[in-house]
């Protein structure tokens, strides 16, 4: 994801995450320092595989060496979506999934990105010997230095020697996901879109098939007739605090969230939208396909019941008035989809 300026005008809140592309990183977030020397392990391999240009590397992680990086602009193990995130990719790597980290000698860890085979791909497409790549950024701080083209380089030469048909990539104007810009501008073509998300396909091989959404909604939201569900996996580390507020204010509400951890590419591609980590559904209906803060999720459900924005200002005074803490909501009803 490459983070670019945010829009001013939404339809919805979106939550101030300095994760994800749309973010002015440069502002809001500083890279992390660089790691102890002491991490010896920086590749995939004995032979620590790497590319270097100007101060940089990029660093093949794996379930060894993970700890000493950051994920996703993080180093944090006491946080949920950190320790979530770590032991999501370490469950991943077998599959296939690579999570390179853009390091500067300077300033540490300053980006990265995540690809997949297709048929291992958190995203609702088809994609067979295509890799699919989930996400990639670099810090706003370090962004027009072509670190972002040097990334995304890395993932078409691995696509080349695996000889992979092309490489994919779901782009949106969105600020949670990539923009098409660097796609565009390294030959990728669009092949589909579903605003506003847009498939995105650099091919190898002239006559391979395209790539396509699979995106069902109905399927999934007859099973979700009623109630309040939130379906979300750990890919993104961001998610489980996102979770943890919208279960807090739908209670406030009157509604139990029923949270849903998905836990499986085959089941992320089976969610209602092209953004394939998360959703929310709400008797039957989907009311949001990305993440969203506690703010944009009363937005939304102020538009589905008037009562809705009543009972969000008493529970902002309830807060205001006894000064509560943040904290994760406990109860929510918790199922697995494997």
């Amino acid at each position: 994801m490459i983070a670019r300026p945010n829009k001013s005008a939404e339809t919805n809140r979106r939550p101030a995450s300095p994760f994800h592309a749309g973010w002015q990183f440069g502002s809001t977030l500083r890279a992390p320092p660089p790691p102890s020397a002491a991490v010896a392990e920086l590749g995939r391999s004995a032979t620590n595989r790497h590319s270097k240009m100007k101060g940089y590397e990029i660093v093949d992680t794996n379930a060894g060496n993970i700890g000493g990086c950051s994920i996703c602009g993080r180093k944090d193990a006491n946080n949920l979506g950190y320790r979530r995130k770590a032991d999501w990719l370490k469950e991943r790597y077998a599959e296939g999934l690579r999570f390179k980290v853009l390091r500067s000698r300077r300033f540490g860890d300053i980006g990265w990105i995540e690809y997949a085979p297709g048929n291992h791909a958190w995203r609702p497409v088809e994609a067979e010997g295509y890799l699919v790549i989930h996400c990639l950024m670099v810090f706003g701080k370090h962004t027009g230095k072509g670190l972002g083209a040097l990334l995304l380089d890395s993932c078409l030469k691995d696509a080349r020697k695996s000889k992979c048909r092309g490489v994919a990539v779901v782009t949106s104007s969105d600020a949670l996901m990539a923009g098409r810009d660097l796609f565009i501008k390294a030959g990728f073509v669009p092949v589909e879109s579903c605003p506003p998300y847009e498939l995105l396909v650099k091919k190898l091989k002239r006559a391979a098939p395209n790539p396509r959404f699979i995106v069902q909604r109905e399927r999934l939201l007859k099973r979700h007739k009623k109630g309040l569900t939130i379906l979300a996996a750990d890919q993104c580390p961001m998610v489980p605090k996102f979770v943890a507020e919208i279960a807090e204010v739908s209670r406030a509400l009157g509604l139990e969230p029923k949270v849903v951890r998905v836990r499986s590419a085959k089941a992320s591609r089976e969610l209602p939208t092209p953004y394939g980590v998360f959703s929310i559904i709400y008797d039957g209906k989907l009311i949001a396909g990305r993440p969203v803060s506690a703010s944009g999720f009363m937005s939304i459900m102020r538009r589905h019941s008037a009562l809705a924005g009543e009972l969000w200002q008493q529970w902002i005074a309830a807060r205001r008035s006894s000064k509560m803490m943040k904290r994760t909501p406990t109860g929510c009803r918790a199922l697995v989809v494997k």
